[in-house]
């Protein structure tokens, strides 16, 4: 199937979720993803969504964060996954394709989901946040985390083809093109969460 549709098809799901968010009361979407850093209510931290059109791995998308003056985003409760979902959803710009069996897997931004103690505990075990956080709730995608080919240790959104499901993570390489199993691409976006207002 050609990007374009598979970019195509992906959009208009995200802005039918989009649109769905926003009638029950979710928060709208910035009209722009690289437009000021959002305040979120619930904590009073600022968001801001990154586009990088070659991808990036996850660990330059981190030291990215830090040198924009924050870290990559910490999503420790639902609704602040909705929110930071509402920063992506409907922007194709943000996301890419992973071909898994003939179908395309929505590879969105990156997080600040790592898996530490990887070695002993795989594949659910030993996930946290760069915070040093531990996960408060979660939004795996059915089936996630899987390791694949042992070398998965980073989140970031993503959906599953043909699936309803909405802001949900994924385990991936710090760079995917290292995968066999699948067609995967770096993801194309990172979301940076600061503690306050950057631009003061």
């Amino acid at each position: 199937m050609p990007e374009l549709t598979i970019r195509s098809r992906l959009c208009c799901g995200l802005q039918a979720f989009a649109a769905a968010s926003l009638l029950l009361g979710g928060v709208p979407a910035p009209a722009h993803a690289q437009q000021q850093p959002v305040r979120w209510t619930g904590n009073g931290h600022f968001y801001e969504v990154v586009a990088v059109p070659g991808g990036i791995t996850w660990v330059e998308a981190a030291a990215a964060a830090k040198q924009r003056g924050g870290y990559l985003a910490v999503v420790n409760t639902t609704q602040e996954n909705r929110f930071v979902w509402s920063l992506i959803a409907g922007k194709p710009q943000l996301w890419t394709t992973s071909l898994r069996q003939g179908k395309a897997d929505a590879v969105g931004p990156w997080i600040g989901l790592v898996q530490r103690r990887h070695q002993v505990e795989e594949p659910a075990g030993g996930w946290g946040w760069v915070s040093q956080e531990p996960l408060g709730a979660v939004s795996w995608a059915p089936g996630k985390p899987n390791n694949l080919e042992e070398i998965e240790d980073y989140g970031h959104y993503f959906v599953v083809a043909d699936s309803g499901d909405q802001a949900t993570w994924n385990d991936y390489p710090n760079d995917a093109r290292l995968l066999k199993a699948v067609k995967a691409a770096r993801p194309v976006a990172y979301v940076v969460e600061y503690d306050s207002d950057p631009r003061r």
